[in-house]
């Protein structure tokens, strides 16, 4: 591992034996750890840690992973992923399907796993997948390989893009939809903590835009699937009606601090989970071997640099918003991170604009000289679309959550 890593095996001793001894120690983790091809392995791994140390349901102790936007927790929670409905309920199994059609009153749930995005992309270029409804994401500009994106873009009939900003996927769409952001309505956020918090709006909308629930609801409606009149209040009296966890939940109860899904009988929130049992039961620790990454064992030798995508604190996401503010004052650009001992080794000055070329293709970038990563190592921002960073980028993925390697992207430099 030192080897690997370059973290001294002391260290990981300290560390080890510090957090094994504490009388109650937390773990945190960002996408640092789930934007590789063993993600889900790490995270495995680490609640191993938790478990045989004794750090799990308990006060100031438990797996903390730092989500990469505000509400990923609450659409998690909701069903926003293709083999779970709301709730986590697993939609291939008859009963789960059976309540979801009886609660709308339809027979059109579907009772298969459909595709996660990047078998969307495939299905798109391979004629399978016809249209597709993006609602707030610039897959363009986010997703990796944005030559494959492009091309599976353009092989859709149809493209819907739901937007409060004309982004580099709206431009390709056949409809936009106008959209509000957060300040614009209200409704709720559900934070790391299983925290469901209000939303307040703070401005009406501007005119020609809806919410994205009264947008679905429009259409639903004009599609032959009458619904109650959109309110924050009423959609969340559903969601309490139909996702087990969150039974009881009321709009006017929430106040300021928000409740802790589950609610107890008592209507308060749960503070600790886990601290009585295990909701899957009890069962083996998984253990799973390192294994590099097929990008290093395939281009390595050829692009001998690593480069990790990230973010800056100027900037959210791919910078959709923050562009269009002061923030650009602060970061006007995307830099390359790289130290100065590569720097020197390529001839590189600070500030140069030098070509990064990966087995994908090459952009060009700003060189920023800097300690922060150590040698082989390259680090870069995704904020302004001019850089087109993931025209460089894979799509390998981590096998489980298809969670695409954006942390592992083997390069070059001139």
């Amino acid at each position: 591992m030192a080897r690997i890593t370059g973290v001294d095996k002391a260290l990981v001793k300290k560390a080890a034996h510090a957090y094994a001894t504490a009388s109650a120690a937390m773990e945190f983790h960002g996408l640092g750890v789930t934007e590789q091809k063993q993600g889900t392995a790490t995270v495995q791994l680490i609640a191993d840690l938790a478990l045989i140390t004794g750090n799990v349901g308990k006060p100031g102790a438990g797996v903390n992973p730092l989500r990469g936007q505000n509400n990923v927790q609450g659409a998690a929670d909701m069903g926003c992923q293709p083999h779970q409905g709301a709730g986590y309920l697993d939609v291939t199994l008859a009963e789960n399907h059976h309540r979801y059609n009886a609660f709308y009153g339809v027979d059109i749930v579907p009772d298969h796993v459909g595709y996660k995005s990047p078998e969307m992309m495939q299905a798109a270029i391979d004629g399978k997948l016809q249209a597709l409804w993006i609602i707030g994401e610039d897959i363009l500009q986010t997703d990796p390989d944005t030559n494959k994106v492009k091309q599976a873009l353009q092989s859709l009939d149809f493209l819907i893009c739901q937007e409060i900003f004309l982004t580099e996927t709206a431009r390709m769409a056949t409809v936009i939809l106008p959209a509000s952001p957060s300040f614009e309505k209200d409704g709720t956020f559900t934070n790391g903590e299983r925290r469901i918090q209000r939303v307040r709006r703070i401005r009406e909308p501007l005119a020609g835009t809806k919410p994205d629930g009264q947008i679905i609801i429009d259409l639903m409606n004009r599609m032959g699937y009458p619904q109650a009149a959109y309110t924050p209040q009423g959609m969340l009296e559903e969601i309490s009606r139909i996702a087990p966890f969150f039974a009881g939940v009321q709009w006017d109860q929430l106040g300021d601090n928000g409740k802790q899904w589950p609610l107890g009988r008592d209507g308060q929130g749960t503070k600790i989970l886990h601290a009585e049992a295990f909701k899957i039961g009890k069962g083996k620790l998984s253990f799973i071997p390192f294994e590099e990454s097929n990008e290093i064992r395939r281009h390595g030798i050829e692009y001998p640099y690593i480069l990790t995508t990230n973010r800056e604190l100027a900037h959210y996401n791919c910078g959709n918003m923050t562009r269009r503010t002061k923030n650009t004052e602060i970061l006007g650009e995307d830099l390359l991170l790289i130290n100065p001992l590569d720097a020197a080794k390529e001839g590189i000055s600070d500030g140069d604009m030098i070509r990064v070329e990966s087995p994908r293709g090459e952009i060009a970038s700003r060189a920023k000289l800097t300690d922060e990563v150590k040698p082989g190592i390259l680090s870069t921002t995704f904020h302004f679309p001019e850089t087109t960073l993931n025209v460089i980028t894979s799509d390998e993925c981590c096998p489980e959550t298809l969670c695409p390697e954006y942390k592992v992207v083997c390069c070059r430099v001139g």
